[in-house]
């Protein structure tokens, strides 16, 4: 991360990691890892346990957990595949545990970053009491009703683990009021010290990517596209929790509402590949793909009745991974839509006005923790209701210069008061 790297280089830190693939364990063996930056340190763990505590346990259990996601008449269900699995990420972090274990000095500190890694503390107190162990969750956490949906035995473990930590953070204090009540109904001792410390972009390193040539390539792409009209754009992951569905409904009920926007209004969206291997996302993709299909039919038929033609599909949806048309879609877009289901903070909503040159209202979902930063300067909407983020869009297009330039004003001041070097100074303290 941006925050890290420059004490990695200063060799003030090292960066572990766990990697379990051919082509990674060769690298480490050839002492590839480091040449470029020094402070790599690789931990091989055995394939089937970095596939069960990566994708099964962690992408698949805790991120919905955490995200409020699981669909419970359905999933999860606890079988023994489930229980095969918890023991491969028992063992992805007991390997992550044991070489740090091994390498760091007396007294060092352990800067734990996710979910992946919630049992490292656990293993790791047992060994090195003399650590200093922090761990910085960059996701939600469940409530106790979510949390509850764990079998009993791993719920105690993870909790247990947790409250190992000297040091627990977390984007927004709504997460970190989470993580208190579960452990309080869970009779489990928490983190010595819970602490909230959002994580801000850095705008040098985002003014330095906005002036890549292939940024003004994709913004001469984007003006061809968009043939004239003012652009609500998004930028997100290609996953469920960014409720890119609704995103798209909206849109469509924003049309409904007042169809000849259609002639002055398209929504383009860049929705870039994420865990491909993991069938819900992959289905997902496809009905995100399909809806932008399903709605431009729908509105180019009302249009017709109307006895109007768009200039081109009011609906544009990408899925590339494509940095550069990103920073692109963020710079250029009139209205910036942010509509996840739930988020541990949400960088996009950062960047975007950071990087904007018009001055963009930001469409934002009271469920992103980066609520909390901007709340007050963006137009916060319940992620779930399609109408009440049709009609935020609207007014945002509706506003006028004057408080467009007094909203993005006071959206940069908010966000300037987070950066990563302050964040990366909130985990080394205390």
């Amino acid at each position: 991360m941006t925050a890290m790297l420059p004490l990695v280089r200063q060799g003030t830190m090292a960066w572990t990691f766990p990697i379990s693939t051919a082509a990674e364990t060769s690298a480490l063996s050839e002492g590839l890892y480091g040449e470029e930056l020094p402070g790599l340190d690789p931990v091989p763990v055995d394939p089937d346990d970095y596939d069960g505590a990566y994708n099964r346990i962690s992408n698949e259990i805790l991120w919905y957990m955490n995200h409020g996601m699981f669909s419970l008449s359905r999933t999860p269900s606890f079988d023994s595949h489930f229980y095969t699995h918890w023991k491969q990420y028992s063992s992805y972090n007991e390997a992550v545990a044991v070489h740090l274990a091994e390498k760091l000095p007396r007294g060092a500190v352990v800067l734990l970053q996710d979910y992946h890694l919630f049992l490292v503390p656990k293993f790791l107190r047992s060994v090195r009491p003399d650590l200093r162990l922090s761990l910085f969750l960059h996701t939600p956490f469940a409530d106790p009703g979510e949390f509850s949906v764990l079998p009993s035995s791993v719920a105690s473990e993870l909790l247990a683990s947790l409250g190992a930590l000297d040091r627990m953070g977390f984007h927004s204090r709504r997460w970190k009021d989470n993580y208190l009540a579960t452990a309080q109904a869970n009779g489990a001792s928490p983190a010595k010290s819970v602490w909230v410390s959002p994580l801000g972009s850095d705008l040098g390193e985002l003014e330095d990517a906005s002036r890549m040539p292939a940024v003004a390539t994709r913004s001469e792409e984007l003006a061809d596209l968009a043939k004239g009209r003012r652009i609500i754009g998004r930028v997100d992951r290609m996953e469920p929790s960014k409720n890119i569905l609704r995103g798209i409904e909206a849109v469509v009920e924003l049309f409904k509402f007042y169809p000849w926007k259609m002639l002055e209004v398209v929504h383009i969206a860049n929705c870039y590949p994420s865990r491909g291997e993991l069938s819900d996302y992959a289905s997902y993709a496809t009905e995100v793909l399909a809806a932008a299909e399903e709605g431009n039919t729908y509105l180019r038929a009302m249009a017709k009745m109307l006895g109007f033609e768009p200039p081109g599909d009011p609906i544009e949806v990408m899925s590339m991974d494509d940095y550069a048309l990103s920073i692109a879609l963020l710079r250029h877009s009139d209205v910036l839509l942010v509509n996840p289901i739930r988020d541990g903070l949400n960088l996009v909503a950062s960047e975007g006005p950071l990087l904007n040159l018009k001055d963009c209202p930001l469409v934002l979902s009271r469920n992103a923790g980066i609520a909390e930063v901007v709340d007050g300067a963006a137009e916060v909407v319940n992620p779930f209701d399609v109408r009440e983020t049709a009609l935020a869009l609207f007014s945002a297009l509706q506003l006028d210069m004057e408080e467009r330039k007094t909203r993005s004003a006071r959206l940069r001041a908010a966000l300037a008061e987070h950066s990563p070097a302050l964040w990366m100074e909130a985990q080394l303290s205390g």
